[in-house]
């Protein structure tokens, strides 16, 4: 049901889809032949994605450098898009191409990639530049008017911004090499004063090695323990001796004369006196040289050497003719003075021992503190020598990178010269404005029935309340040619609507039969006199006496329809004093009468009011069966409300289409208010455009009387 309530609307209002349909298209063709056409050439570059400075860096621990202002980001190609679009290498292109707008200026760079509608209207150069699909590409369109100019447009600024691209990698290439070489320099200095830190440590502590220094000190204080523990054997073994030797030779009177005439000889007191320096030297010496130091090993030597003479000068005392005592005790006098000489070198080296494996044994503790500044400063030496390397490698290898810079922008594709333009596209704007045509028709259409608030389906009338709903006369040429329905056959279709009418009017007030109704409408040309002048007719077929009276005193039509003179009527009645009799006319319909208007009066209103109208409506009704009044249209004049007092009903016209609901308002409250019995309203000149009114008054009769 509701397509065929949008059917209607369409077909109601086709001539505004029509009209739409033809302006748009017109309007298109007329844009598609007039407008200038421009052509478009586009050129696409491949974005490669390098990362050689950036993994440069991020090996620095520099991982929030940019290696390459190419490089694609999460955001997609708007930074590629924005670079190539930089207003310096608009400004190039536009200088070295030449480029002029509209007006023939020189362009400026901001108009280049502004895009308006101006611009396919009125051509002048243009430039867009985005990504290309879904691929890691780029695509410089550009339009112009002529071919050759959009062609140089795109690939110059391919070429302007592959330079830019380089040169933006190259900067970056420097900045970087300048940064490690800076680096470098600072590393290269921490690196030297690393080296000069463990030589002036190594020169300060007097070590080299410390795990082998660390091993000799041990080494040293075992070989001195092991030497002190013999050396007190040693002394305890010429102890035991010496305390032998005396005890055996305090028996010996002579001896004590031998010992001390030994001991009283110069040459051994030169010699005891000799060791004893050698002993004070040697305890002097330790402070400052070790048991292994050369100046040692001399004394030593030396000592050895004086102790040797002691014992040969023993030997020769000994051995002397001075001497006759036993040889037995001559041995023990002998050894007695060997021990005794022994005995005080080995308590001189007792001290010495003690001494020097103390200070071993100090210098041991200290390793672990010198272990720990030397391992400290190895790591930091280390460090910096890695460092220090791995710059060194940098820069050769940025060095290298540098002198092989490559842009990473790659023309893959050329702009080359379009075989037809790209705007406007004939084919397309022709589709395009049928589209269009239909589409804005269509939206007029609904919205013109959207706004429109007049009458016009039967259901409209309908749905007014308290209105009686008489019937519908359709729109139609026949009624529109022959006006009146006597003129056609019997069987016609328009007969049968008025006869419909007639039965509606007439089952409509069946306690009071109406004979006489006046016929209005709400404004001037809706048909109430052809529709006043039809019922008349219809009401005449039925063998009754009816006339018909032109009560529109204003703008007479009746005596036209039936092609009668108006020099005699109403007015003639009322004003002149002619006879009611004289006045009415035969139409030539049987059984109807009509009595005219007659001439236009200066005040209708007033003889409208008169007391003569009434009685000639009284005298009509003694004499017709039925009475069929004109009247204006109500909401012009009071002219038809005066009438309706005088009659028994009265019938309201309402054209499909032309009357507001507003307007039907206006009449109902009017009559309401005057009292008057409206029998009902009849929609007339209604278009049957849906399929659910067509079949109610559709039939296949001729019009035409033979």
């Amino acid at each position: 049901m509701e397509f065929l309530k949008i059917w209607e609307i369409l077909l109601r209002r086709k001539w505004i889809i029509i009209g739409s349909f033809i302006i748009f298209f017109f309007i298109t063709v007329v844009f598609t032949k007039l407008i200038t056409p421009t052509y478009e050439a586009s050129a696409k570059l491949l974005i490669k994605s390098s990362d050689t400075l950036s993994s440069l860096m991020s090996q620095l621990g520099l991982t929030n450098v940019q290696g390459n202002s190419a490089t694609q980001s999460t955001e997609g190609y708007d930074t590629e898009i924005a670079l190539a679009t930089l207003r310096p290498l608009l400004e190039e292109l536009i200088s070295s191409l030449h480029l002029k707008n509209r007006k023939g200026e020189v362009i400026k760079p901001e108009k280049l990639i502004k895009w308006s509608l101006t611009n396919k209207i009125f051509p002048q150069p243009y430039i867009e530049v985005d990504q290309y699909e879904d691929a890691d590409m780029l695509e410089i369109a550009s339009t112009s008017a002529n071919p050759t100019e959009a062609v140089n447009m795109a690939n110059k600024l391919a070429e302007l911004y592959i330079n830019d691209d380089l040169g933006r990698v190259r900067a970056e290439y420097k900045a970087a090499r300048v940064f490690i070489e800076n680096r470098f320099q600072m590393v290269k200095e921490e690196y030297y004063k690393s080296l000069y830190d463990i030589k002036d440590f190594k020169i300060t502590g007097k070590t080299v090695d410390l795990s082998l220094e660390t091993q000799n000190l041990i080494n040293k204080i075992m070989t001195l323990n092991t030497n002190y523990e013999d050396n007190e054997r040693t002394i305890l073994e010429l102890k035991k001796n010496i305390t032998e030797a005396e005890s055996k030779l305090k028996k010996v009177e002579k001896f004590r004369s031998e010992i001390k005439d030994f001991t009283q000889s110069d040459e051994v007191k030169s010699l005891k006196t000799k060791l004893s320096d050698l002993l004070i030297k040697v305890s002097e010496k330790s402070s400052d040289i070790t048991p292994e130091h050369p100046d040692y090993k001399q004394l030593e030597k030396e000592i050895e050497t004086v102790k040797d003479l002691i014992k040969k000068e023993a030997k020769v005392v000994f051995n002397s003719k001075r001497f006759s005592i036993d040889p037995v005790y001559d041995e023990l006098s002998k050894n007695l003075i060997i021990n005794s000489i022994d005995r005080d070198v080995d308590i001189t080296k007792r001290h010495f021992f003690k001494k020097y494996i103390k200070l071993y044994q100090t210098e041991l503790l200290k390793i672990p503190v010198k272990s720990a500044e030397s391992s400290k400063l190895e790591l930091s030496l280390s460090v910096n020598q890695k460092m220090y390397e791995n710059l060194l490698e940098y820069i050769v290898e940025i060095g290298i990178a540098e002198a092989m810079t490559l842009s990473d922008i790659k023309l893959v594709e050329a702009a080359t010269i379009p075989d037809e333009p790209d705007f406007p596209k004939k084919l397309l704007n022709y589709i395009a404005g049928v589209f269009l045509g239909l589409f804005w028709g269509l939206v007029l259409a609904f919205f013109v029935e959207y706004i429109d608030n007049t009458v016009k389906l039967p259901d409209d009338i309908k749905h007014i309340k308290p209105l009686t709903y008489l019937g519908t006369i359709p729109a139609s040429k026949q009624i529109k040619q022959l006006k009146l329905i006597s003129n056609m056959e019997p069987t016609a279709h328009m007969v049968e609507v008025y006869r419909t009418l007639k039965n509606s009017i007439k089952y409509a007030s069946v306690d009071k039969p109406i004979k006489s109704i006046v016929v209005t409408s709400s404004i001037e040309g809706e048909g109430k006199s052809t529709v006043a002048s039809n019922l008349a007719i219809t009401m005449s077929m039925e063998s009754k006496r009816t006339i018909i009276v032109d009560f529109d005193l204003r703008k007479p039509v009746l005596h036209k329809l039936f092609n009668i003179n108006n020099t005699i009527g109403v007015t003639s009645v009322l004003v002149e004093g002619y006879r009611l009799e004289d006045a009415i006319v035969q139409t030539g319909v049987k059984g109807l009468s009509i009595l005219p208007s007659g001439p236009i009066p200066p005040d209708p209103s007033r003889l409208i009011e008169s007391k003569g109208v009434k009685d000639i409506i009284s005298v009509l009704k003694e004499k017709y069966d039925s009475i069929i009044i004109d009247t204006p249209p109500i909401l012009a004049v009071n002219d038809a409300l005066a009438m309706g007092l005088s009659s028994d009903g009265m019938v309201c016209l309402i054209e499909s289409g032309k009357v507001t609901f507003s307007m039907v308002g206006q009449v109902k409250e009017l009559i309401e208010r005057a009292g008057i019995n409206l029998v009902g309203v009849i929609l007339n000149k209604f278009h049957s455009y849906g399929f659910r009114y067509s079949n109610y008054y559709y039939t296949k009769s001729r019009y035409y009387k033979k």
